[in-house]
């Protein structure tokens, strides 16, 4: 959840200053597609803490993120479905 902390933005740089409110279908192509790929990419990072965690022998924090990834994935599902439908 991006509530404001510094953590978020400590890992790699974006921005999230895309216009939800895209005026045209091509505006809205562009962000769902931007947002996909930017899910995935925080999944990767989950991952990547949750192997972490596990060599820090913190297994039921491991458990937790992993499945939050599972969560990460269907959501992600979801708006590639969206995604699809928007670009018929």
């Amino acid at each position: 959840m991006h509530d404001g902390h510094d953590v978020h933005s400590a890992h790699h740089h974006h921005h999230h200053d895309l216009d939800a409110s895209s005026s045209s279908r091509e505006e809205a192509v562009a962000l769902l597609g931007y947002m996909v790929a930017h899910n995935e990419h925080h999944a990767e990072e989950l991952a990547e803490l949750a192997e972490t965690m596990r060599g820090l022998e913190l297994f039921q924090v491991a458990e937790e993120i992993e499945g939050s990834i599972v969560d990460f994935k269907e959501g992600n599902l979801k708006l590639r479905a969206a995604f699809a439908l928007l670009k018929e």
